[in-house]
């Protein structure tokens, strides 16, 4: 048992400690631009268990606090068993719960990248500067999850550019693109919002998408200054 408890301590130290941060965000990476280049099943699949793999280390990182983690580990594994059963099935209901606990672990992993990276103590290492990138991108993945919802339970919510061809996985994947879009604000204008609290929550992700570096930038040259002195 020593053993596994001390593969397991390293474990636990990489993940909450700032390399962690950076392996956070390759997984990010791999896990967001690898889907849209995906066209058989078991590359797709390989996709799933990159996400799969994301949020297992998502739990690990979120705290060292046993209680914590338990809960974390409870809603990633239900998100993880939900994402799997969509994979597999057309059911209606299992698509929207499947969006309802992955938005809830991503909520939770987003607050808590953000405390890791705007926290007073440390040095503004390069690890910190990409944990800060990962939660861009977070924000990102959030606002997918949470377009989706909207997609499934209320029809025509969006317009999508030829929607009556798009299966589920590729309408995930607009999602994801239109979100970044937004958060980015080039607004392209081919997925638009109709219905007025999708039109909320995209003005919301914009707001975010602007404010979020600016008040980035001031907090870790703010840090980085009072650490030198």
């Amino acid at each position: 048992m020593r053993p596994i408890n001390d593969a397991f301590r390293r474990f636990s130290s990489f993940w909450l400690g700032d390399q962690g941060l950076s392996a956070f965000l390759l997984l990010l990476f791999v896990s967001l631009f690898l889907g849209p280049f995906i066209e058989s099943l078991p590359l797709r699949i390989v996709s799933s268990l990159f996400f799969s793999f994301l949020m297992i280390s998502g739990v690990v990182t979120i705290s060292s606090r046993p209680l914590s983690r338990f809960i974390a580990g409870i809603v990633a594994l239900a998100a993880i068993i939900l994402r799997w059963t969509d994979r597999f099935t057309e059911s209606h209901i299992v698509a929207i719960w499947s969006a309802v606990t992955s938005l809830m672990f991503l909520a939770l992993m987003t607050g808590v990248m953000l405390i890791r990276v705007f926290k007073s103590e440390g040095q503004i290492t390069r690890h910190r500067v990409q944990g800060a990138i990962a939660v861009y991108l977070l924000f990102g993945i959030t606002w997918s999850i949470v377009y989706q919802l909207f997609d499934l339970s209320l029809p025509g919510a969006f317009t999508l550019p030829a929607a009556h061809h798009l299966d589920a996985t590729a309408r995930q994947e607009t999602f994801t693109y239109f979100s970044f879009v937004t958060l980015t604000t080039l607004g392209y204008g081919d997925v638009t919002a109709i219905h007025p609290t999708a039109r909320m929550f995209v003005i919301m992700e914009a707001l975010m998408g602007q404010l979020y570096p600016a008040t980035l930038l001031a907090r870790l040259v703010s840090l980085e200054i009072s650490n030198r002195q």
